[in-house]
């Protein structure tokens, strides 16, 4: 159950079940555990949403429930695609891109980007009905499972937890971290669910061979970007035509 513990306190504010100092090969071998550690975080949107949503104008409820995510998560992901933005951005050589991601600052590019990736979730947030909640569930479980798919025989460009994630995500870790979110994707939204999912295996595939072919491998930052964007994914597919 480490692997587990180490999954839930390195992706989320939740220190249980106690706060402990966690290896860097604990958190790569939790990346199995990823999309269910998703799903508990979706299943606590879904309930906070029943409460607030009688109660609140749809866009307002959206943007709480946006926010929640990101306090949950610490805005760890939220930080990566910044990073990734900003030194995309910048452009020039891989040891500059890499070294603008590494920069705290955040630039023009960062914010511009998380700006658009925000706002296409609390738009997407507040058009949902029908599938709403199927739509909150699946969207952080398929954004982890991406960055597990992500990590897959990919190549770190540098050291880091991303390069951790990417030496222990072996085909049966992925195996099972697939399967978990296959469960889940069918369990609360049939085929369609199978569909967004395939939309989120897409992104992981292009961004793996854009980065790969760019830098080199990728980081810690890029599976953080990742993370965001398929979020941003899931919602607007589940707005889309409900």
């Amino acid at each position: 159950m480490s692997d587990f513990h180490a999954a839930v306190q390195f992706l989320t504010i939740f220190p249980w079940p106690r706060r402990a100092e966690r290896k860097p090969e604990e958190i790569g071998r939790g990346a199995a555990f990823f999309p269910l550690v998703g799903f508990l975080l979706g299943a606590l949107l879904v309930f906070v949403d029943w409460i607030i949503r009688p109660q609140l104008p749809p866009v307002l409820g959206a943007i709480i429930l946006t926010a929640l995510l990101a306090l949950l998560t610490r805005g760890l992901h939220i930080d990566g695609l910044a990073d990734t933005f900003d030194g995309l951005g910048a452009g020039g050589t891989r040891e500059r891109v890499l070294a603008v991601m590494d920069d705290p600052r955040t630039g023009a590019f960062g914010v511009t980007a998380v700006v658009f990736v925000v706002l296409c979730k609390v738009h997407a947030l507040a058009s949902l009905d029908t599938t709403r909640r199927a739509a909150i569930l699946l969207a952080p479980t398929l954004a982890r499972w991406a960055m597990t798919a992500f990590a897959y025989r990919s190549q770190p460009a540098k050291e880091g937890l991303g390069a951790h994630m990417i030496l222990h995500m072996t085909g049966a870790r992925l195996l099972f971290a697939t399967a978990t979110a296959v469960f889940i994707a069918v369990a609360f939204a049939g085929l369609r669910g199978i569909g967004v999912m395939a939309l989120v295996a897409l992104l992981a595939l292009a961004g793996k061979y854009y980065f790969q072919h760019r830098l080199g491998g990728v980081t810690g930052d890029i599976f953080g970007a990742v993370a965001e964007l398929s979020e941003a994914i899931v919602l607007i597919a589940f707005a889309i035509k409900q």
